[in-house]
């Protein structure tokens, strides 16, 4: 993948959380976690947590790992979002 501006990243990151609303996953940055971030459950809604500190780059790479297996098949996305996420 070509390399990114901060701006073109935080732009992308957008991107991918529309898919991840395509998945039924919420997205929340929080500043109150010492760690990057997770996918987790709570009270059956699956929610990923990130660490709103992160450059959008890891925040992206961050949510790629978390999603990594899920099924997105029948699911619309953009070619470089769906690139991204496979890849």
């Amino acid at each position: 993948m070509r390399r990114r501006k901060k701006q073109e990243w935080e732009a992308f990151l957008e991107e991918l959380k529309e898919a991840l609303q395509k998945m039924n996953i919420t997205y929340r940055e929080t500043g109150r976690i010492r760690s990057e971030g997770a996918l987790c459950s709570v009270r059956g809604r699956d929610i990923l947590i990130v660490n709103r500190f992160l450059h959008p780059m890891d925040k992206a790479e961050l949510l790629r790992r978390e999603v990594k297996g899920r099924d997105i098949e029948n699911i619309y996305l953009k070619p470089e979002v769906r690139e991204f996420l496979v890849g």
